[in-house]
């Protein structure tokens, strides 16, 4: 028969148990602290122990950059003194084309009364009107010739006087910009009229001028002169009444 185990002094038992009980306690411990840990980094109060504390980076959000007050207003400012240089140049403009007009019509008053004055002439050659009625034709164009040629030349210098232009403008609102374009259109077309119009006004005062004189004795042979005149002068009344014929353009 075997001899029963002998028990174990106290002193060696308690020694066992602490053996087993400190690693079991220091394990419990690491495990709250690491737990503890893990759920501060969840918080995100610090990183987890033994993991990668490197997040992979991220692109930066794109902004959008808030224009600052002063570059709002400057811009603003700039568009309004576009808008004004519009404006502008689009009065002048009209003042220009509208100056125009003025040579063109005080151009035909005078333009009927010289051609009036030469058919007078020609008629009377062809035996249409007797001698009487063309004098009396040449006295009242003649007389209207005074006014035709003060009329012109006033209206005339006030057309020169005119700096403007029709040309588009930067900074111009649509509006603007189709405002100046029609002008434009009419000043084109009122060019090979006012070319017209001076030829045949040019005619007209220089008989005037020669008729005065004739009227003063200062003239010689002023028949001959006349009829060198008359025989000139068809060519461009008929070039005016060609360019008037065609003129068409949008008002301004």
């Amino acid at each position: 028969m075997t001899e029963a185990k002998r028990a174990l002094p106290p002193r060696r038992r308690r020694g066992v148990w602490v053996l087993i009980a400190v690693p079991l306690v220091l394990l419990v411990a690491v495990t709250s602290i690491l737990f503890g840990l893990r759920r501060q980094a969840e918080l995100g109060t610090v990183p987890i122990p033994l993991e990668s504390t490197q997040s992979p980076p991220s692109a930066a959000p794109e902004s959008t950059p808030t224009p600052s007050k002063d570059s709002t207003t400057k811009a603003t400012k700039v568009t309004k003194a576009k808008a004004a240089r519009a404006a502008t140049s689009l009065k002048r403009c009209r003042a220009k084309v509208r100056a125009a007009d003025e040579v063109m019509a005080a151009g035909k008053v005078g333009m009927r009364n010289w051609a009036d004055h030469i058919q007078a002439q020609t008629d009377a050659f062809a035996g249409e009107i007797s001698v009487g009625t063309m004098e009396d034709i040449f006295r009242r164009t003649q007389k209207a010739g005074d006014e035709d040629e003060k009329r012109y030349s006033g209206v005339l210098r006030a057309y020169h006087r005119q700096g403007g232009s029709c040309r588009s403008v930067a900074g111009a609102s649509g509006q603007v910009g189709r405002q100046l374009a029609r002008c434009a259109d009419r000043g084109r077309a009122q060019r090979p009229v006012l070319v017209a119009v001076e030829n045949g006004m040019a005619d007209w005062t220089k008989h005037l001028a020669v008729m005065r004189r004739s009227e003063d004795g200062k003239v010689h042979n002023p028949q001959q002169k006349w009829l060198k005149t008359w025989r000139a002068a068809p060519s461009h009344i008929n070039a005016y009444k060609k360019a008037a014929s065609r003129f068409s353009a949008p008002t301004c």
